[in-house]
């Protein structure tokens, strides 16, 4: 589990955090006609984020016609988009008449922080409760170093990152995407350059569990470029395309005791991989959505061939509906779906639930759901408990206030998991069910913290604490 720059830094000063933003502000604008015509737009406290970019996302223009009874609407939506480029604190959007059929539209904004260096902490197991009770919080398990997140680098909302770590799985990883390129802004372009070896493979699942062949060399290489373009029209979808090239190596030790950890009892693969992934995204929030919806649809293949040793096939949906109900009430519900081509592709290849916070089975945290396709429904129902602000005097102007927001959600998920060839795996080929309770603490900088009480007839109940850092 890496602990990333923006996490690492708000863990060791506050714990934990919340978000908050100013909305459309109530003004006495009283319009009297059936439409009204965006006379002026009028932006401040973009600093560094160009003129332009905070244009893109408006989904209207200056001379633009709309009528009076959508206009709260599309300032709404407006504000939603902003909030969710990631790159203001707060968001602040009014209107004011300049005759009985115009208006101007003034917004104002307060810049994030974008320059976050930290050191860098970061677990070999996939979540700090993993670490914290099988791995008894053992020191030798875990790797340091340096990083640098760098955010809106030249004022167009581009993002470069550089990391390096030593210690238990040395790596070094190079990150930069430059979007809102061409005349009308719709193309986004990056790369990113990782290398890394690892002390320990997760070599194959026993007993819903992974196992590992620990070395006390390094067991693991990996190099990895990925070259990214992404395609957006309109401020609501995206199609995202990835080339990328992998080469991956691992001990002898490894491919003899699981032949099929690389495929056909290989010990290093080189292969190239196509992805393609459509994105809707229509939702209030990015980091924590109440309403609206979003859809995400993913075409994966690596190999070409039978030339690479490797021709597998990946296919992924995330599909979310988020509701108001009524007097600070909310339901959400998503599906998440994976299924792979073939029928049973390479160890390495076969990553079903519970090997990323993203694809996950609450409840079942501990486990490793192998499979050729899985299916998961994600219900809950939330309560906004209340917000209120921090002030930190000694802190810097940008975190001297810190908004939080605290909601109470009931959860429930329910999946099932295909493996054609389960071994001693009990968790597969049956459906599962788990319920719970959480709370959930959400701050500015993307940060969102939950303390998740889960139960099921599998595991019993426990305590889950969840933070997630950063949107993607």
């Amino acid at each position: 589990m890496f602990i990333g720059v923006k996490k690492l830094l708000f863990q060791t000063t506050f714990c934990f955090f919340s978000i908050s933003f100013t909305g459309i502000a109530q003004d006495s604008v009283v319009l009297q006609s059936a439409t009204v015509e965006i006379r002026d737009i009028h932006i401040a406290g973009n600093k560094k984020t160009k003129l332009f970019i905070v244009l893109r996302e408006l989904g209207f223009q200056k001379g633009a016609s709309v009528k009076t009874t959508e206009l709260e609407t599309v300032l709404l939506k407006a504000k939603q988009q902003l909030i969710n480029t990631s790159l203001f604190l707060f968001v602040n959007i009014t209107k004011e008449a300049v005759s009985d059929s115009a208006i101007k539209v003034l917004i104002a904004l307060k810049e994030r922080w974008y320059i976050f260096p930290s050191p860098v902490f970061s677990l070999a197991d996939k979540n700090f409760n993993l670490w914290w009770n099988q791995q008894r919080r053992s020191l030798e398990r875990v790797s340091y170093g340096i990083a640098l997140d760098y955010n809106n680098v030249t004022g167009h909302n581009d993002n470069f990152t550089f990391g390096y770590q030593t210690g238990y799985n040395p790596s070094g990883t190079v990150f930069y995407k430059r979007p809102n390129l061409g005349r009308k802004q719709q193309h986004e372009v990056g790369f990113l350059f990782h290398r890394g070896k690892a002390r320990e493979v997760n070599h194959i699942t026993i007993a819903d569990r992974k196992t590992f062949l620990s070395l006390q060399s390094f067991a693991r290489f990996q190099t990895e470029l990925k070259l990214f373009y992404s395609l957006r029209k309109n401020i609501y979808t995206r199609h995202n395309f990835t080339l990328a090239f992998t080469n991956e190596k691992v001990d002898d030790s490894v491919a003899k005791v699981n032949p099929n950890f690389l495929g056909n009892g290989q010990s290093r693969i080189f292969f190239p991989s196509v992805i393609y992934r459509f994105q809707f995204n229509n939702a209030n929030n990015l980091l924590y959505p109440l309403k609206g919806k979003s859809v995400s649809a993913e075409f994966l293949h690596h190999g070409a061939g039978k030339k690479y040793g490797v021709n597998t096939t990946q296919l992924k949906i995330d599909a979310n509906l988020y509701l108001p109900i009524g007097k600070g009430f909310y339901f959400t519900t998503g599906f998440l779906g994976k299924f792979f081509l073939p029928r049973r592709p390479a160890f390495l290849f076969t990553r079903g639930l519970g090997y990323d916070d993203r694809e996950s089975f609450r409840g079942f945290d501990a486990f490793a759901l192998d499979g050729n396709a899985y299916g998961v429904l994600k219900a809950n129902v939330i309560k906004r408990l209340f917000s209120t602000t921090l002030n930190i005097n000694f802190l810097p102007s940008t975190f001297r206030k810190i908004p939080f927001e605290f909601y109470l959600k009931g959860l429930m998920d329910g999946g099932y998991v295909v493996n054609p060839v389960p071994g001693n795996n009990v968790l597969v080929n049956r459906w599962l069910l788990n319920r719970g309770l959480s709370l959930d603490i959400v701050t500015f900088y993307d940060i969102n913290i939950s303390f998740e009480y889960n139960f099921n007839k599998y595991i019993g109940q426990g305590l889950f604490f969840r933070s997630k850092f950063g949107l993607f």
